[in-house]
């Protein structure tokens, strides 16, 4: 992977890193919450839906850990280990499975959109096109 795309990839991480520990902070503090309500958007009431914990852990918190992760494996050292190559992959990989289940249930089980949880999902979706890009152009 190029620099820029490497450089790209932490900045997302940490983009990511910072929405979902916004998001696990207004998890437990939904006063916290800054999102309008209509009736598709509301942040609210996506975050505190039965689908906002997976076996009793917030998907938040699961987010930043995720992106945390993210973020450690994308700093300049890192890129020089090559299994950290297969475990950036991997960890993506398993990130866009659960954003497409995560934005099935905001569609098909809870009937709205949460506009912070649309960032940390596009943000997933950037960074597997940066990987897979440099990935390719690599060879």
């Amino acid at each position: 992977m190029t620099q820029k795309s490497r450089l790209a990839f932490l900045i997302l991480s940490l983009l990511g890193l910072a929405t979902s520990v916004y998001l696990t902070i207004t998890h437990f503090q939904q006063e916290l919450l800054v999102c309008s309500e209509n009736s598709l958007v509301d942040c609210g009431t996506v975050t505190s839906s039965e689908q906002s914990e997976l076996l009793g852990v917030p998907v938040a918190v699961l987010g930043a850990l995720f992106f945390a992760f993210l973020t450690a494996i994308s700093l300049p050292w890192a890129w020089r280990v090559p299994l950290l190559r297969w475990a950036r992959l991997g960890a993506v990989g398993v990130g866009v499975l659960f954003v497409v289940y995560l934005v099935a249930a905001e569609f098909l089980l809870i009937g709205k959109i949460c506009l912070w949880c649309t960032v940390v999902h596009v943000v997933t979706l950037l960074l597997a096109g940066v990987l897979v890009r440099g990935e390719l152009k690599q060879g």
